[in-house]
């Protein structure tokens, strides 16, 4: 099946060095109270996972973005650590999770459900809450522990975009994906960037390809509408970068799952996000020197690739993806598949003229013209001087030498009559010749220290050697003596 648009190679190489994997928990310190005969308060402590997903930096200095889902749960952690401290002291089974159950035993469901937030007078258990922001950087090696986020701003609906910060431990700050400014109608073809795990060398960010219908709807292709339900369904895929497969940039996000469709949050959104929590996305130095180091990588020049992905390391030595293609260039630079020792093809000129160089072919037609030049110019200063006499009559054969331009020499030639200098001659005073043609005996143009013995074409009036019988340049048959 055909390709109905562009997938371009490498289209996500800008943007998967930004990926970040985000997860929150929560930290639940409960008391249960049982007066039942003396007054007890039962101290508990829990830790629980409240979500998890994907989202991707947005500045060096460490401000992530993902989905508000991701660090703000509609999962209660109260609840869960009610459930949990009521089975425990009260011995009886209630399961360790976010729902609300009933038991048996009304006098223990009564204070079981009294347990349950909210907090009232009548209350059994007070519960305090504190949620933890974890994020993963796509590093290598990882960070077993990750970096502590702080919630700089969270959307009112679960598929909003939530803003974070964490300290991006490096001078030069952490990789960062390029922003779009607008989702618009011409983004056709997308990925999708998530990550079910920290990531690794090993666990890279997974991406996934879709299509709008129509471009830019934010509506799936009917035959791409299962592959994304199912990404949704795992959960982690809550604040995946949506990356525009053409320009490879960020243009939303993904999110949605439970009672909410598969949503895509448009760019225009996050960048209201990024505003109201006081935050301008820009790239870092690092970026600048990685896309550099990919314009020759992805065009094959993997022995020049390899100075500029160093160049990388030198300033984030943990960058994953310049260590990884830093590998791959340093197996491949100076081998047949690098571009920079391939052999250019032929010049068509060339090939035709079985290896001969067309500056040759060059040198040669400019040669031939200028021949043409300096065979025209006789002729045509011949057509100017021809014609008859004053009379109309043919020119005599005495007449018919001409002045060359070439070679540039000063030439004079006489006549048959009076031809030697020591035979004066004057022609009648009545008699001027015709504009260019020499009169009988007039002197006409020769070679200095030559007296009549030079003989010219008549045809076109170049110079002709003693034992020529034709002329060299028009061919012309030269008159015998």
């Amino acid at each position: 099946m055909p390709m109905l648009h562009p997938h371009p190679s490498g289209s996500t190489d800008r943007v998967t060095p930004g990926a970040v994997r985000v997860e929150s928990e929560s930290h639940v310190s409960i008391t249960l109270f049982d007066d039942r005969s003396q007054l007890q308060q039962v101290v508990r402590e829990y830790d629980t996972e409240l979500a998890d997903g994907s989202g991707f930096t947005v500045t060096p200095d460490g401000v992530i973005v993902t989905a508000t889902s991701v660090v703000q749960s509609d999962r209660d952690a109260r609840i869960y650590a009610a459930n949990r401290v009521f089975a425990e002291y009260f011995k009886v089974k209630i399961p360790a999770d976010f729902e609300r159950h009933t038991i048996s035993d009304p006098d223990l469901n009564i204070r079981l459900q009294a347990c349950y937030p909210p907090r009232t007078q009548n209350s059994t258990c007070n519960a305090t809450v504190t949620t933890t922001v974890t994020a993963y950087p796509y590093l290598q090696p990882p960070l077993p522990q990750g970096l502590k986020a702080e919630i700089l701003h969270t959307g009112d609906s679960p598929v909003a975009p939530a803003v974070l910060k964490v300290d991006p431990s490096g001078k030069e700050g952490l990789p960062t994906v390029p922003l779009g400014t607008v989702l618009g109608t011409s983004v056709e073809s997308i990925d999708f960037m998530t990550l079910a795990t920290p990531p690794s060398a090993k666990a890279p960010p997974k991406l996934d390809t879709a299509h709008f219908e129509p471009a830019g709807s934010r509506s799936f292709k009917k035959e791409d509408q299962p592959k994304v339900d199912k990404l949704i369904a795992a959960g982690h895929s809550q604040g995946a970068a949506v990356i525009d497969d053409y320009k490879s940039e960020v243009v939303g996000l993904l999110a949605g799952g439970g009672e909410l469709p598969p949503t895509v949050t448009p760019v225009e959104e996050i960048r209201t996000a990024l505003v109201a929590a006081g935050v301008t996305p820009r790239r870092g130095p690092v970026d600048v020197v990685f896309e550099s180091a990919l314009a020759s990588y992805h065009n094959k020049l993997y022995g020049a690739s390899i100075p500029v992905l160093q160049s990388v390391l030198s300033k984030r030595q943990d960058h994953a993806v310049a260590i990884e293609y830093l590998r791959i260039a340093q197996s491949k630079a100076g081998t047949a598949e690098d571009a920079a020792k391939k052999k250019p093809s032929p010049s068509p000129v060339a090939k035709q003229s079985g290896g001969v160089s067309a500056w040759v072919w060059i040198t040669g037609g400019i040669v031939l013209v200028a021949a043409g030049v300096a065979i025209a110019v006789p002729v045509l200063l011949k057509r100017r001087r021809g014609g008859g006499d004053g009379n109309g009559g043919e020119r005599s054969l005495d007449n018919a030498a001409m002045v060359t331009s070439w070679p540039a020499q000063t030439e004079v030639f006489r006549g048959a009559i009076g031809s030697h200098p020591s035979i004066p001659h004057q022609p009648p005073s009545d008699m001027s010749p015709p504009l260019g043609q020499a009169q009988l005996g007039q002197p006409m143009p020769v070679q200095v220290g030559q007296l009549g013995a030079q003989k010219f074409c008549t045809q076109c009036g170049m110079r002709l050697g003693h034992a020529h019988r034709f002329c060299g340049f028009c061919g012309h048959a030269a008159d015998m003596p």
